[in-house]
């Protein structure tokens, strides 16, 4: 056996059951502080899998330090058409983050590789 000289330790990454987490938010969506009657659990969706994508990407940073960058990475990020007015997605993208936190997600567990859901569109508008 050779000699281990050069050994690193190397950054590991949060990982969670998307699937899980929107079973969970459509269960409780309509006592959310974000909710509108007007809008149906599947218009939240990409915004929910956006405020997720961000945690998983970046929560080694405090929510308030990205926030001035993260309304441009949604425009990017997010079609047009599946965009909710900004004040909004901010309020889904906090709530996404305090669960994430709080150790409340579903299924937290550490990996080399987030889940995200359009992680090129994502990185891109970084």
């Amino acid at each position: 056996m050779g000699k281990v000289n050069h050994i690193h330790s190397t950054r590991q990454d949060v990982m969670l059951d998307i699937d899980a987490e929107l079973r969970y938010w459509r269960g409780c969506y309509r006592e959310s502080a974000f909710h509108s009657t007007a809008v149906e659990f599947d218009d939240y969706i990409p915004t929910l899998k956006f405020g997720y994508d961000t945690y998983l990407l970046n929560h080694r940073h405090k929510l308030d330090e990205l926030v001035a960058s993260l309304e441009r990475r949604y425009l990017v990020a997010v079609p047009q058409w599946q965009r909710l007015d900004w004040t909004v997605a901010q309020a889904i993208i906090r709530e996404t983050w305090k669960r994430m936190q709080q150790g409340q997600s579903s299924r937290p567990m550490q990996t080399t590789t987030p889940v995200a859901f359009n992680r090129e569109r994502l990185r891109a508008a970084m």
